[in-house]
């Protein structure tokens, strides 16, 4: 099935056929600069890291890669930025990604990237529980900051929500609260994973889909979002975006939907990391109305 934003009624998922989500939802093979982009990732947090007063590869659980590294203000109430990467929760890893904290970290922010366990080694459950971990330590280890804001890409963006749709109560009280959530390109209802080679590593089924699928687990909440995605992205990454803030804004909540002029779902975060682009722009319009 052709890209497009309107799809036929029949199909697997939204008129889509495997190979139809195929071609939306596995990326690789559609984007060979994929491997370019990520060098220069890698090269950009290199040189953030070097010029940084960084903490590095944090424990905030048993599993060997639940860890964090920060990037600390002096200031104990600074607020916090805290990063989830993507890869489909069975790749990457958070030092590819340290630039996106550097705009957040020169604002006078404490910024902050979790590493999780990846799959096949465990399942997207665990995933989640382990990214929940990540914010119950954040705030439990800066106890009197401002305020924290979660990100995340690709599938970061799925544990960003996966996080703010969770009882805040169950975080304890005396602790500084989750103030907004960015989710960038990311994947709010899993069905259309199940049926894609995505799946081989990932391993769901339709009881799981259910239980981490943040479009079908919105509820009123008080947490305002900044949904974003690439303006290049497939139709079905673009519309995931924009049924989940439909459905979040029918619900009674507040979110903003952006899309980050020419980039893609790798080239996203470069926009949104370029500190005079109009992507971290609007970032700060949408945290200075917090």
């Amino acid at each position: 099935m052709a890209d497009s934003d309107t799809a036929p009624a029949s199909g697997i998922y939204l008129g889509y056929d495997r190979d139809g989500l195929e071609a939306q939802y596995n990326l690789r093979a559609s984007h060979p600069d994929r491997d370019a982009v990520y060098e220069a990732f890698r090269r950009r947090s290199e040189r953030f890291r070097a010029a940084a007063d960084g903490r590095y590869d944090i424990a905030y659980g048993p599993a060997n890669r639940q860890r964090l590294d920060i990037f600390p203000n002096p200031s104990p109430t600074a607020p916090i930025f805290l990063f989830f990467h993507g890869g489909y929760w069975r790749a990457l890893d958070k030092s590819l990604f340290s630039f996106v904290a550097e705009p957040f970290h020169r604002a006078g922010w404490t910024a902050a990237l979790a590493n999780y366990t990846l799959a096949p080694a465990t399942t997207i459950d665990v995933i989640v529980d382990q990214a929940f971990q990540a914010v119950t330590w954040v705030r439990s280890n800066f106890p009197v900051a401002e305020r924290i804001v979660i990100s995340g890409h690709s599938a970061g963006g799925q544990l960003t929500l996966m996080n703010i749709l969770t009882d805040q109560a169950s975080h304890g009280a005396g602790t500084p609260p989750i103030a907004a959530g960015i989710p960038i390109s990311g994947v709010f209802d899993l069905e259309p994973l199940r049926h894609t080679t995505i799946n081989d590593l990932v391993r769901l089924d339709e009881p799981s889909v259910a239980r981490n699928s943040p479009i079908r687990l919105i509820r009123p909440c008080p947490i305002p979002l900044l949904v974003a995605t690439g303006a290049d992205e497939t139709a079905e990454f673009r519309g995931q975006s924009a049924r989940f803030v439909d459905k979040w804004r029918a619900a009674g909540n507040r979110a903003e939907l952006f899309l980050a002029d020419a980039t893609n779902h790798f080239t996203v975060l470069r926009a949104f990391a370029d500190p005079a682009g109009c992507f971290q722009k609007q970032v700060w319009s949408f945290l200075g109305a917090l």
